[in-house]
């Protein structure tokens, strides 16, 4: 059931991005709420459902867009193993592992989607895309993290307290 619902959402999102986003501009990118929601899903839920959501929600995206099919799960893939990476971390809490994984994503998502651009034909001005694509769009998905991260954690904390019971909410000391 979860990943149906990971579907549904990671479809919304997609929809949004190709309709409503466009409209939406900061430092001359939009932000890609499927890839958000995917580095949140992975942080939040773990990296072992995120290979599952990631691919969903890749396969999702490129049905909503006119990227060859594939590229957005090739390029969503990297995000699990940031966010696997974040588990050995000194905070605790998952915002600040979720603004991370979703900067550096965003940075990994825009160079893998341009190498599968050039290695299609298509002509590909580095520099330029690096500078005003990829760069601006890693600081505006960080931005927008807060709207995703959330709905996620609250729904994950829900389902967490329900199956596992309560949770001791203050320090044993």
């Amino acid at each position: 059931m979860k990943y149906v619902i990971a579907a549904a959402v990671a479809e919304l999102l997609a929809v949004l991005h190709v309709s409503v986003m466009q409209y939406i501009e900061i430092l001359g990118v939009t932000p890609d709420l499927v890839l958000i929601f995917v580095a949140v899903w992975a942080v939040v839920r773990g990296h072992e459902e995120a290979w599952i959501v990631a691919l969903l929600a890749g396969f999702v995206k490129d049905l909503s867009v006119s990227d060859p099919l594939g590229t957005a799960a090739l390029a969503l893939t990297p995000i699990v193993l940031l966010a696997a990476a974040t588990r050995i971390r000194a905070v605790d809490t998952e915002f600040l592992p979720s603004v991370v994984v979703v900067a550096l994503g965003s940075l990994g998502y825009g160079i893998i989607n341009m190498i599968v651009l050039a290695g299609t034909g298509q002509s590909v001005a580095w520099s330029d895309s690096i500078l005003r694509v990829v760069l601006p769009g890693c600081l505006v998905n960080a931005l927008f993290t807060p709207l995703i991260y959330m709905p996620v954690h609250t729904f994950t904390a829900q389902r967490r307290l329900g199956t596992i019971g309560t949770r001791r909410l203050t320090s044993p000391l």
